[in-house]
């Protein structure tokens, strides 16, 4: 399929699949695409074949350095393989037999470079614009354009000016006759230890110039027998049984390359010193080819031809640095000229230059280029946060040094199909990584490189800064079980819903995760809470009595660790202060009003909220041991909100470092509070936000009345009793579906699907949204009221502790940017311009 045949593909309905690339890892996605039955997919292909890489590099003596029956697909075995490393062109045949038998060549389209692509929030598809201009839409936008696509060039001075023949390894001109030439290459990586033995014999003068010595090893490359491709082809299972003793054996090398650095002299040095002595007799050069940096920290060659042409009469090795590039040749450092016919670049490939060029924007435009300001990361180096449904297969910090990455590159593809049948059993269309999930796991990388090999000389592995973003720091099968069957719990699947019923209201629709350990513990819960906390809470029950069982249950709903807690008094009002130990000194702070009816409940009894908030947001939340009804009826607890925010600006916070958020009655306190700041003309805070929050003190909401059996958690009588204690009905501030809203911060609310408040929630985001302000409302799917105090138990709460605290850090974060005061309001407009 070629580009003329869908110059208007942007007319019609949206793919389900967009493939950039078909190397392995394209060709092995799309199989699995189809599979699973999905057939409305495509592939872009900038060439005019598949073969990715196999397809571009087809220098003399190109071949693979891991055995061929691994790299190659599981599920398509090859017994013909000529040789156990075999070359560049049967791998690319191979690729190519692959596409014919899987039926995918009517899903390609060649020709196709693709200069970006941009993630459309409204419709949650995905956007590719090709370089001619012709733009797809796709729900899914998958990229398999590797770590070593891009060619590297060196940046050196003159390179333009040349007057000879020159040219990468990656792009061989096989048209350029060698032969009687004086040839120059420059650099001696993994390509040019295959091609420079090939060449060397052909050619007047070679002269390699040398950065720095590989550690090399002899490569155990034989051919296979009639006998055993015959044993291969009749008798699979043997030939199964030897792929897995090559995986297992290259598997072990793990060790050595992660955990037991000492065990490279033994698995390498000594081999590599060995050949070394072996095939370079002149002491003087081979000083130069006895690499001075730690084993493994540089990539691992295997050649047993490269040492022994350097010792041939017509290679010089060049060790001393380059000048420059001449007209007629290469000047070095120490003033020689050494004139050549043609330039070879062996300098290998931009393996931390991700998906260049093509630019890539996710979420509010978010250019993924600017994402990885600190270098480039990904989930499982497969997603990254703000960028939904998308997957990069090969991506950051997948890379290995010890085995195939086509195993890899197949644990990838399975968990994209993961995510896919996930987003298909929940009914929604989009899938993202939790922002906090991925920091975590990235770090986590980055702690576990630091005592690899690949830690300590400049390579390829690492970018300017020094960051890895290229390894794995482990063993492939700890990563297949990562991708295959470790929870999706860091993923929100969810749907934007377009529902008239809810207006211009930016709402998401986040499912239930789909593990059976969630859904049983979901299940105890419900009943749990129905029996054991609904029953009790409320009348006949007086206030005593259901303070007690509040107190005690709580212990049941624990904190997280990672906090320290401290206790601040201001004017005789305790406030509890949670501090993470990761804290930052600009990081903001969380104001938590505490729920309860405004009757129960205390700092002790929301800390499985308040120390997630803490921690995932990187800032101290205080929270208010607020007056409590009957004994202090409105307005007691809003006036104690009121001092505990004006405690915040005396120790030393601006208004727009400060988030306020609440739970349900505390979430009514929290938008009381916001207006009332706004009515007094002050500073509003960052941002709001608000757990299942009370907006309605006549309980009107319709699912008080539809979901009275579907929440666990709490019933109208309760409400009903602590609205009636709290005495707020006059209260305009407690009336927000009352009030003009304008002028409020951007707000967040959270609400389950099951509980009786929801309509309380949607009624507030339409009427937010109406009066100008920024609101987001996430429902959460088979959840109840607040089912965040379930954090311990629950993974579906964790994640909305993490997006709450996502939120609270891009409100700071976006008041910090901007450094410009709130515009005054006027508040007489305000109130007259009530809708």
């Amino acid at each position: 399929m070629h580009m003329s045949d869908l110059k208007h593909a942007n007319h019609s309905a949206p793919l389900s699949a967009i493939i950039i690339g078909t190397g392995f890892g394209g060709i092995g996605m799309a199989v699995a695409l189809r599979k699973q039955g999905i057939e409305n997919f495509r592939i872009l292909e900038r060439a005019q074949d598949v073969g990715g890489v196999w397809r571009d590099n087809s220098y003399p003596g190109a071949a693979c350095d891991v055995p061929s029956h691994l790299y190659s697909f599981s599920f398509e075995p090859n017994p013909n393989w000529s040789h156990v490393f075999a070359p560049q062109k049967e791998i690319y045949s191979y690729l190519q037999h692959c596409a014919h038998k899987y039926d995918l060549l009517r899903h390609i389209q060649f020709g196709a470079e693709v200069a970006g692509a941009a993630f459309d929030e409204v419709r949650s598809i995905w956007r590719v614009t090709l370089v001619d201009g012709t733009t797809l839409e796709s729900a899914m936008l998958i990229t398999a354009t590797g770590q070593l696509s891009l060619p590297a060039y060196p940046r050196l001075p003159g390179i333009e000016t040349f007057k000879g023949h020159t040219f990468h390894s990656a792009h061989w001109d096989s048209q350029y006759a060698l032969s009687g030439k004086r040839i120059a290459v420059i650099g001696t990586g993994a390509s040019a230890i295959q091609f420079v033995p090939a060449i060397a014999d052909q050619v007047k003068q070679l002269k390699v110039f040398q950065r720095s010595p590989a550690h090399i090893i002899p490569r155990p490359d034989r051919a296979y027998s009639k006998f055993e491709h015959t044993l291969f082809e009749h008798v699979p299972q043997v030939m199964k049984a030897y792929r897995t003793g090559i995986y297992l054996q290259y598997e072990s090398r793990a060790i050595a390359f992660t955990k037991f650095k000492g065990l490279m002299k033994v698995a390498v040095g000594i081999p590599a010193k060995r050949l070394l002595a072996k095939q370079v007799p002149d002491a003087t050069l081979r000083a130069k080819l006895l690499p001075d940096y730690p084993i493994g920290c540089k990539r691992i060659l295997l050649s047993s031809e490269y040492l022994a042409t350097m010792a041939k009469p017509n290679v010089d090795l060049i060790t001393d640095g380059i000048k420059q590039i001449t007209v007629d040749g290469v000047e070095t450092v120490d003033g020689k000229h050494h004139p050549v016919d043609a330039i070879i670049y062996g300098t290998g490939f931009a393996a931390t230059e991700f998906l260049s060029p093509m630019r890539i924007q996710g979420r509010k435009g978010l250019n993924l280029n600017d994402a990885w300001q600190g270098g480039a990361a990904a989930y499982r180096g497969l997603t990254v946060p703000d960028f939904p449904n998308f997957f990069m297969l090969y991506g950051p910090n997948t890379n290995l040094g010890h085995n195939s990455i086509v195993y890899m590159l197949e644990s990838q593809i399975e968990h994209v199909m993961r995510c896919w049948k996930t987003m298909q059993t929940t009914q929604t269309n989009t899938v993202e990584v939790d922002a906090t999930r991925y920091q975590q796991y990235n770090g986590h990388i980055q702690q576990r490189l630091v005592n690899t090999v690949w830690n300590g000389c400049k390579s390829w592995y690492v970018d300017a800064t020094g960051h890895n973003s290229t390894n794995w720091p482990g063993f492939t099968l700890t990563y297949r079980w990562l991708t295959n069957h470790a929870s999706l719990q860091a993923y929100t699947f969810s749907k934007a819903e377009q529902s008239s019923a809810f207006g211009d209201v930016d709402v998401v629709a986040i499912a239930e995760p789909q593990d059976s350990a969630e859904q049983l513990k979901s299940g105890l819960l419900r009943g749990f809470l129905r029996s054991g906390f609904r029953t009790l809470i409320g009348p006949p029950f007086g206030v005593a009595s259901q303070r007690c069982v509040v107190s005690a249950l709580s212990h049941l709903m624990p904190g997280r660790s990672g906090t320290l807690k401290s206790q601040v008094t201001v004017d005789g009002l305790s406030i509890e202060v949670i501090t993470p130990e990761q804290a930052t000194s600009d990081s903001g702070v969380i104001l938590y009003l505490h729920g309860g009816a405004f009757c129960l409940g205390a700092p002790a009894t929301h800390r499985s909220i308040t120390t997630h908030l803490a921690v995932n947001a990187g800032m101290s939340v205080w929270v208010p041991d607020y007056r409590l009804a009957p004994e202090h009826p409105y307005p007691a607890a809003l006036d104690d909100a009121e001092s505990s925010y004006h405690a915040l600006l005396k120790q030393g916070y601006s208004a727009d470092q400060i988030v306020i958020a609440g739970d349900s009655a505390g979430g009514s306190l929290a938008i009381a509070l916001a207006l009332r700041l706004r009515d007094q003309g002050a500073l509003t805070p960052a941002g709001l936000l608000l757990l299942s929050p009370v907006t309605d003190s006549t309980l009107s909401g319709t699912t008080l009345k539809t979901h009275q059996r579907k929440d666990p958690m709490i019933r109208l009588g309760w409400l009903q009793q602590g609205l009636g204690w709290y005495a707020s009905r006059d209260a305009s501030v407690h009336q927000p579906l009352e009030q003009n809203l304008r002028g409020l911060p951007p707000m967040l609310i959270q609400v389950g699907d099951q509980e009786v408040l929801r309509s309380d929630s949607t009624r507030l985001a339409e009427h937010a949204t109406q009066c100008g302000v920024d609101c987001k409302l996430e429902i959460y799917a088979g959840r109840w009221h607040v089912f965040q105090l379930q954090s311990f138990y629950l993974s579906s709460a964790k994640l909305a502790l993490h997006r709450l605290a996502d939120f609270a850090r891009a409100c700071v974060k976006a008041q910090s940017e901007e450094h410009v005061a709130l515009p005054s309001l006027d508040l007489a407009a305000v109130q007259a311009d009530t809708p």
